[in-house]
């Protein structure tokens, strides 16, 4: 019958409401006669040849795909009895195919061409025959590293997936590459926790760097289990050039690290500041929250109930119910301002002891912790004076040493003037008198090398270079060129008039003007 009339029956039967799959036609359709109609395949004979030449197992694999379970959780089921169907599988399909553009890409969502092409492509990347691919493939790959898919322990997945990326994800033409990247940085941390690596191993696989964080806020809430050089380096990390271009840490920065350490050990202490510890104003408290690992990607193996992953101090993974639960302090509850309060009140009252200009300006904002900072910061000057003063008394006992030497050989050469001195010469019959002369007045390195004790003992070094008519600069640049070959440095800075010695260097600077 005519499409018309047989979409007529169709709408009637909708308009009677008919509760029945089956339509019944009406006699008027009897009497037509059909008659067989030869299909020319000519045209389209080059695809079934195709078809038979694609191997039997790609299609055995297609059609392993199964719809018993709900949508996600059979897929990834399908995904790995299919990958491990084709685990051993190689071809050799170099014809050019279209790229699957979708998102979570399974074998499903391949055709037999594309899927012979991947597999060609994974068949070179085992030889070590890299070469760049679509998108969908390198994904495609990972997955089956991931779920263990050609691999034969789980060292041998990660070492795998670095292959991968190193040799692979580095090629030009490959799209995407930096947020693949990005994924497989997040999946190795997951799939190393879940299949319970060490964390020494971790470091060893992905590096330090990805453990920073955690680092930063151990050093934070256990300052007593660390120096004060790790703690001052926690804070610039956290903090980053708010602390590196501080001018207290420019021109006091040992000063600086000594302080801060002791004032955040102090102040730690110091137990509730409107409610809260300090480490608490500043980090928050320790989150128990739904973690889930190898997320996007088929992975289904599940953990041993009552599974515990500890980090560390501050980072645990546990498994329970079918789920896993992370505890950390979250970088969002990270509160930056806190923090900050904290240094630039110690900043503060730094330019203020140790005279360095630019002043700053109580700020509301860190009225908080202001009244714990500065007496914590007192105590720790007060510390940090007695230790110097300590040093410098061990100073001037060297120097007294030095001074009594000198004396000694000053003596041994300094004769009067109209003293004469006769030599005897035993191959000479005449004796010859020689008239020994005084020694010349000192030479502009003595000079320096006076000054220099002045600055080391802390006495007045200006007026040697007024009576003299030298200048800082020089007399710097001159002391700096005697010491350079052997301690490699500038051992003086020169600010106008003052001149300042590099606290560094100071023990060596004694050293060598003892052997002097």
């Amino acid at each position: 019958m005519d499409a018309k009339k047989f979409l007529d029956c169709i709408n009637e039967r909708y308009k009677r409401n008919v509760k029945s799959d089956l339509i019944v036609l009406d006699s008027a359709s009897e009497g037509t006669k059909y008659s067989d109609t030869a299909i020319p395949f000519a045209k389209g004979s080059d695809f079934f040849k195709k078809r038979e030449e694609t191997p039997k197992k790609i299609y055995e694999m297609i059609n392993m795909y199964s719809y018993d379970e709900y949508p996600w959780y059979q897929k990834s089921k399908n995904f790995y009895k299919q990958g491990k169907f084709m685990e051993d599988y190689e071809d050799n399909y170099y014809e050019k195919v279209r790229d699957y553009c979708g998102y979570f890409v399974t074998y499903h969502e391949l055709n037999a061409n594309q899927l012979r092409s991947y597999f060609t492509w994974r068949t070179d990347i085992r030889k070590g025959n890299y070469r760049s691919t679509y998108t969908s493939f390198i994904y495609l790959y990972i997955y089956e590293l991931l779920c263990k898919i050609g691999t034969v322990s789980k060292y041998d997945t990660i070492n795998k997936l670095k292959e991968l990326e190193e040799n692979v994800l580095n090629l030009e033409g490959i799209e995407n590459s930096v947020q693949i990247k990005r994924n497989l940085n997040r999946w190795y941390f997951e799939y190393f926790v879940i299949n319970g690596f060490r964390a020494d191993e971790i470091k060893e696989y992905i590096g330090g760097d990805a453990f920073k964080w955690d680092e930063a806020i151990e050093i934070f809430k256990k300052p007593e289990n660390h120096s004060d050089n790790e703690i001052f380096d926690a804070l610039v990390f956290l903090l980053g050039s708010r602390v590196a271009g501080s001018l207290s840490v420019k021109k006091q920065k040992e000063n600086m690290i000594y302080i801060f350490a002791y004032v955040w050990k102090a102040i730690l202490k110091a137990g509730s500041i409107d409610g809260q510890s300090v480490f608490t104003h500043c980090f928050g408290r320790l989150q128990s929250k739904r973690w889930y690992p190898l997320g996007n990607t088929p992975y289904l193996k599940e953990s041993t109930e009552g599974t515990d992953y500890v980090l560390n101090s501050v980072r645990s993974y546990h498994y329970s119910k079918q789920a896993w639960k992370e505890k950390s302090y979250s970088k969002e509850c990270f509160d930056r301002k806190k923090l900050t309060s904290v240094f630039r009140e110690i900043d503060r009252y730094m330019r203020v002891e140790y005279k360095l200009g630019y002043f700053l300006k109580e700020r509301e904002e860190d009225k908080w912790i202001r009244d714990y900072v500065k007496e914590a910061f007192d105590k720790a000057v007060l510390e940090l004076n007695k230790t110097k003063k300590q040093q410098i008394d061990i100073d001037f006992f060297a120097l007294n040493k030095i001074r009594s030497d000198a004396d000694i050989t000053r003596e041994s050469l300094i004769v009067e003037e109209d003293e004469d001195i006769i030599f005897d010469i035993s191959d000479n019959e005449n004796t010859q008198e020689e008239e020994i002369v005084k020694p010349d007045m000192p030479t502009d390195m003595d000079i320096n090398i006076r000054i220099l004790e002045c600055i080391l003992t802390g006495e007045d070094y200006k007026r040697y270079i007024k009576e003299n008519n030298l200048f800082a600069s020089i007399v710097t640049d001159t002391i700096n060129e005697r010491f350079f070959d052997d301690i490699g440095d500038n051992i003086l800075e020169c600010d106008g008039e003052d001149i300042y010695l590099i606290e560094d260097y100071k023990e060596d600077v004694l050293d060598i003007m003892e052997r002097l």
